[in-house]
């Protein structure tokens, strides 16, 4: 069932709950009003009676009585009224049967239980009355007193509900229009939306109220959808372009061991098991940014030196003959140990090598590797070109750039680029510097694990 549909419905409901709820009061008040209407008439009829100042014939189904004694074959003894006044007397369709109410629990009897519905007043003169009759007794039900009255009353009384209830139908109708607008105007938004969900959000439209947390939400799921596909694509050309490297490694590799024959193929196999172990931990790290994960944190020690030097060898070894010279400083009197996880380091050192290898042309680059106070930074340095002040996702330095820019920011690093003193690219990198055990049998240098 429609959302609209249940709140007409609930409202309509309500309404009619409550018409019905006011009509019962309304119904026993003009019962009340009815009765106050016969006790009032009949009492100061009763009353001319006995006192002998009611002239004529008496009205039909009046009757007037010197005592009680005439309900004596009707009423128990236990029943018959003395008390002088008013009382109501209630039997059955043939008279065989009475009650005299006295209380409301003898009227809720007679409603629910009896079932009486001949009524009747009983008037019993006070004592010191001179008249010759002492009792009067008139049956409602041939006696017309306010039944034209009280029929007008019960037919406005429904006139009113039935009016009441179609202006309860039509009040739900706008009610439901009013309320469920910025629904609508939020539906039709987000099914004509085809804008950047970065660039247009929903919930800047409406108030703090129910909807606008509905629009909230769903700017989250938006964003949170653009995200995921931008991972995608991110994931799409990282692989791409990331898994050329280990493959052109392979290749070469396959290639030196024919050249070289038996003797050296012991040191090509083991160049081939290292890229086929880094094209699986590649692999791992693209899986983990795809799913918006940090890479895993490594239980190994790294010794940071001795890995950037490995990088430099490995990617030396794609590049014959490249005039591009690499000089790797360690700024520390010791090793510097790290523990973290290896081949997001190697990754990243593996871009900005290679970046360096594709622009900065036959000059040179330096490797700075140092221990500040709480980090360890990474700064590589040419006296290429440089970045031309292109965004990090943008230009030819793009891929490789924006994969560093990402492992730093899911690994928690930091990331800067510029300008160096050379005139060339200054990129850094710096890591915070957690302890780690002394270099031992959990670690190798430049090991990645």
């Amino acid at each position: 069932m429609r959302l609209e549909l249940r709140v007409r419905l609930l409202i309509a409901g309500l309404a009619a709950l409550i018409i019905l709820i006011f009509s019962g009061i309304g119904w026993v008040i003009l019962l009340d009003a009815e009765d106050a209407i016969h006790d009032r008439y009949f009492a100061g009829l009763a009353a001319a009676i006995a006192e002998g100042r009611h002239k004529g014939e008496l009205p039909e189904g009046i009757t007037a009585h010197r005592d009680t004694s005439f309900l004596a074959g009707r009423l128990a003894p236990e029943d018959l009224p003395a008390e002088p006044g008013l009382h109501d007397v209630f039997a059955n369709a043939d008279l065989t049967r009475h009650l005299v109410v006295r209380s409301f629990a003898d009227r809720l009897r007679l409603w629910f239980i009896l079932g009486y519905e001949r009524e009747h007043r009983l008037w019993i003169a006070p004592a010191g009355s001179a008249g010759e009759f002492r009792a009067v007794l008139a049956d409602l039900g041939t006696t017309e007193v306010s039944e034209a009255a009280i029929s007008k009353a019960e037919g406005r009384l429904l006139m009113l509900g039935g009016a009441l209830l179609i202006v309860a139908l039509g009040a739900s109708h706008l009610v439901t229009r009013w309320t469920l607008r910025p629904v609508r105007e939020l539906t039709g938004m987000a099914l004509g939306d085809r804008t950047d969900p970065r660039l247009v959000r929903f919930g800047e439209r409406f108030p703090a109220d129910e909807v606008g947390r509905l629009a909230a939400a769903l700017d989250w799921h938006r964003q949170r959808l653009g995200e995921a596909l931008e991972r995608e694509r991110h994931f799409l050309s990282d692989c791409s372009h990331e898994l050329r490297t280990p493959i052109a490694t392979l290749r070469t590799a396959m290639d030196l061991g024919e050249a070289e024959g038996t003797a050296g193929r012991d040191q090509v196999t083991g160049r081939m098991r290292r890229t086929v172990q880094r094209m699986e931990r590649l692999v791992e790290t693209f899986l983990l940014l795809a799913r918006e994960q940090a890479p895993p944190a490594d239980a190994c020690a790294i010794d940071v030196g001795a890995l950037v030097r490995q990088v430099v060898e490995e990617i030396r070894a794609l590049h014959p003959g490249h005039p591009l010279r690499i000089d790797v400083s360690i700024h520390s009197p010791s090793d510097i140990m790290l523990r973290l996880h290896g081949e997001s380091l190697a990754v990243l050192c593996h871009n900005l090598v290679g970046n360096a290898y594709l622009h900065a042309g036959g000059g040179h680059l330096e490797i700075a590797v140092r221990r500040d106070e709480g980090t360890v930074s990474l700064v590589f340095e040419d006296d290429g070109p440089g970045l031309g002040g292109a965004p990090a996702g943008a230009g030819s330095h793009g891929i490789g750039l924006s994969l560093v820019e990402r492992l730093c920011r899911a690994r928690g690093w930091t990331f800067t680029r510029g300008s160096g003193t050379r005139r060339g690219a200054r990129l850094e990198i710096r890591i915070p510097d957690e302890p780690t055990r002394t270099k031992g049998a959990d670690h190798a240098p430049g090991s990645r694990p």
